[in-house]
């Protein structure tokens, strides 16, 4: 399988990840503190937006109680339930989003949106575009990174720090790719890599 070139570039280096949440992190107002848990979701899980912006109380309970995001085929790209394993950090901004729900005045009804707007809707999948663009520049990203970007960046994480014999499976397990092969441009060299390298060989 051949990889495009946006393919190979759509992921944050760990230098602009960094940034990014430190930035955002600085902001105590609800909203803020909203986004900043949601793209920790995100980041964490490698949760396609569309997923997210379907996720209900509901699955956010669901998934404190088996420490697993259970993505339902219905909310999921090709109509396919997925099943992942929450980690710490994941577990924390959920527990993080449920508190905010209620801070911004909306009662916990199972079917209900976890992640909500200010209109008494769940956040759309526009919504989380537009906020993620509102913070990557006002973070001073030099990338049009998209929510999107966090899923393959937490890819690009795993086969750099997993100590598993096979990493590559371990990103076909994570974001519940249907074949392998799907999961083969994590393996490119990262951007950074690439940058050492040509200078090196100058």
């Amino acid at each position: 399988m051949s990889y495009s070139r946006k393919q190979f570039e759509r992921y944050l280096t760990e230098d602009d990840e960094n940034k990014l949440f430190k930035y955002v992190a600085k902001f105590a107002d609800v909203m803020s503190r909203r986004d900043y848990a949601w793209m920790g979701i995100l980041r964490q899980s490698g949760m396609r937006v569309k997923a997210m912006s379907l996720f209900t109380v509901s699955d956010a309970r669901k998934t404190l109680s088996t420490g697993y995001f259970h993505i339902r085929a219905e909310t999921n790209k090709g109509c396919k339930a997925h099943t992942c394993r929450a980690n710490k950090k994941a577990l924390t901004h959920l527990r993080a989003l449920l508190l905010i729900r209620l801070e911004m005045g909306y009662v916990e009804l199972p079917n209900k949106p976890l992640v909500m707007s200010r209109n008494h809707k769940g956040l759309s999948i526009r919504s989380y575009q537009e906020r993620m663009k509102h913070w990557r520049i006002a973070a001073g990203l030099g990338c049009d990174a998209s929510p999107h970007w966090f899923r393959h960046t937490l890819a690009k994480r795993i086969i750099k720090t997993s100590v598993s014999r096979n990493p590559l499976a371990i990103v076909q397990v994570a974001l519940g790719h249907s074949s392998i092969t799907s999961s083969g441009v994590y393996t490119m060299p990262d951007k950074e890599e690439m940058e050492l390298s040509m200078e090196a060989a100058s």
